[in-house]
């Protein structure tokens, strides 16, 4: 007998063309919990690619103090633009805080960002768990905000244009890198641009279970991958590691949010923009039709347009 969820999702890729159906079907995978964290850093590898040359982007890299010793970062300059202050996009990787570690993985996707989007792209290698758990990786891009505010002339920008974000657990680091530098009253971000982003590490949403098994990301998934984050399960109740529990957001920069519709993480990236408008913040809410978790290539041409146009808008 088939249950309500398989005829539900059965009733879903019916509806999606050839290409979209064959991406699903070749997303299939064991769980992550079955996998383990060496197999996904290979995994991870093997989607980072060989980072390529391009001319029309110049890259260097540099190592910053961070309270658990040195930080590699890896900075991505667009050439061929125009004279003046550029925006700055603080690039805070994905990869359930266990890969895309090294300066290398994400270097594509950075080479990529600052072509298009003519911003500098500043790339941390921050630490990663199990090795370094909470709240290590978060101080470490902590003091990456702070050295990008620090050295925004340096690099081309202002310390005031300076946009943070990333995806899935790089969209959790940045958005509580954020809410840390408000309240530190010192520079803070001009802008947040967060997709597919984990607010909140309790996971106890409908999405969840509407959309836990097929749809590239599970909730067990989650659950695996924050335990290797957090040695005390307990913390997922500080709003260090779920931001959607911080007392208030208000005074937080304009904000992009993007999530798929099939992804685990749909309702808590709404509840997280509905509290931030409720705080007064400029937020951009949009859910993408038949997308899971993170961009299909079918969705990859049009993301990074909203990228660029949101960017040009707060930072640029």
């Amino acid at each position: 007998m088939v249950s309500a969820y398989e005829e539900l999702r059965q009733r879903r890729m019916n509806d999606l063309s050839a290409e979209r159906k064959a991406y699903f079907e070749l997303s299939r995978r064991p769980s992550l919990r079955e996998l383990g964290v060496e197999a996904m850093r290979e995994k991870g590898r093997q989607l980072g690619g060989v980072p390529t040359n391009d001319l029309s982007v110049t890259c260097h890299d540099e190592v910053i103090d961070g309270p658990h010793g040195a930080i590699p970062v890896r900075i991505f300059e667009p050439t061929g633009v125009a004279e003046g202050p550029r925006g700055i996009y603080l690039h805070i990787h994905a990869g359930g805080f266990v890969m895309m570690g090294g300066l290398d993985t994400m270097t594509n996707a950075n080479i990529a960002i600052a072509k298009s989007s003519g911003c500098v792209v500043v790339a941390p290698d921050f630490r990663l768990p199990p090795e370094h758990r909470y709240p290590v990786p978060l101080d470490d891009c902590m003091a990456s905000f702070k050295w990008t505010a620090a050295h925004a002339e340096r690099l081309g920008g202002r310390s005031d244009r300076i946009c943070i974000g990333g995806g899935c657990t790089g969209g959790n680091l940045a958005t509580v890198v954020a809410l840390m530098a408000r309240d530190e009253g010192g520079p803070a971000p001009a802008a947040q641009y967060l997709y597919a982003t984990v607010f909140d590490m309790r996971s106890d949403y409908r999405s969840h279970w509407e959309n836990d098994n097929g749809y590239t990301l599970s909730h067990d998934d989650c659950l695996y991958v924050y335990e290797q984050y957090l040695e005390d399960p307990d913390t997922r109740w500080d709003w260090h590691a779920s931001p959607i529990l911080a007392p208030s957001l208000a005074g937080l920069p304009p904000t992009l949010i993007r999530v798929g519709e099939w992804d685990v993480l749909r309702d808590e990236s709404r509840a997280y923009a509905d509290r931030l408008r409720d705080a007064g913040v400029d937020v951009t809410y949009h859910e993408v039709r038949q997308e899971s978790h993170g961009i299909a290539p079918y969705h990859a041409r049009e993301a990074q347009a909203e990228m660029n146009a949101f960017l040009a808008q707060h930072v640029g």
